[in-house]
């Protein structure tokens, strides 16, 4: 992953990605955001606008991002807002091409989704979010056939990498002190309780699913993005994850609100067992803990570390 590239095409390159689709786009704007895949929204002729996402260059497979692909047109046929993605010339939704250097890219081109991003605010739309977690969850479950155990053990390596990494970015000796007890608490968790967590209910989810990739539009959800990260994992860690974002950005006093809203409404969909519930806790240490190593200490450009309590 450390020689993934990201797209930086000229005017040139992506008119004939435009060219691969028969659109008259009249503006192209680059998103911001974004730390591993490049994203465009595109004006076309017509007034309406698409967004371009070109994903960097050594990272996913051909496979895994028609596996990806796949997963949000299921999502999509049971209901899910997920923005269709166009077909180019050839009716492929991958679009596979070269820049002016020779080297291969793969894009896709989807519906742009007018509204704004969650906020942490937002509580009135928890019930519908967590309702739309519960219906991908079981959706997700049918399409698991053979009862696969999940790849857990790519989120156990996620951990010990961005905890790692930590030990070079110069960090005061109390702060790393206690990031090393929690993790090696973490560790003898994860350790004690493996082989109960590949039997947890499983299938593959979103990961990721809060904030920048939830768009909401007059109180109501307007659409899910970026299934980049979908992985066969536990739906109560891809819950834990959703979760785990809305009780960061929040005071304490609103815990019991948000965890109560959450779940009255996911299990109106589909019921949770108690060994899922067991791993909660778990589930949101892991979260809080890798996304603090990464997004506060190992992105320099994020390194805020020292502001978070």
């Amino acid at each position: 992953m450390n020689s993934a590239l990201k797209f930086n095409g000229s005017q040139e390159e992506l008119s004939k990605i435009f060219d691969l689709y028969k659109l008259n786009v009249l503006d192209v704007q680059c998103f911001k955001d974004g730390i591993i895949n490049t994203s465009y929204c595109l004006k076309i002729g017509d007034g309406s606008k698409l967004v371009l996402r070109v994903y960097q260059n050594g990272g996913k497979s051909n496979d895994a991002i028609e596996k990806e692909l796949n997963f949000m047109d299921e999502m999509r046929n049971s209901g899910v807002p997920i923005p269709p993605v166009m077909a180019n010339i050839f009716d492929k939704k991958l679009t596979i091409f070269k820049d002016s250097i020779g080297r291969e890219w793969r894009a896709i081109i989807m519906a742009f989704a007018q509204g704004r991003h969650l906020e942490p605010t937002d509580f009135a739309i928890i019930p519908e979010l967590a309702m739309y977690q519960a219906k991908m969850h079981l959706v997700s479950s049918g399409l698991n056939k053979n009862s696969e155990s999940p790849n857990f053990k790519a989120m156990v390596d996620w951990l010990d990498k961005e905890f790692n990494e930590t030990k070079s970015k110069g960090l005061a000796k109390e702060i790393f002190s206690k990031i090393e007890e929690i993790y090696n608490g973490l560790k003898q968790d994860i350790e004690l309780n493996f082989d109960e967590i590949l039997a947890l209910p499983c299938g593959d989810v979103h990961l990721d699913y809060d904030s920048d990739n939830v768009i909401v539009d007059n109180g109501k959800i307007k659409a899910i993005l970026d299934f980049d990260d979908i992985s066969k994992q536990p739906f109560i860690l891809d819950t834990a994850n959703s979760i785990w974002w809305w009780l960061l950005k929040n005071k304490k006093e609103n815990y019991e609100k948000i965890l109560n809203s959450y779940f009255e409404s996911y299990r109106k969909i589909r019921d949770i067992t108690e060994k899922e519930y067991k791993f909660l806790s778990l589930f949101l240490r892991m979260r809080n803990l890798t996304l603090m190593c990464l997004l506060y200490a190992n992105i320099p450009e994020k390194n805020r570390l020292r502001k978070n309590k």
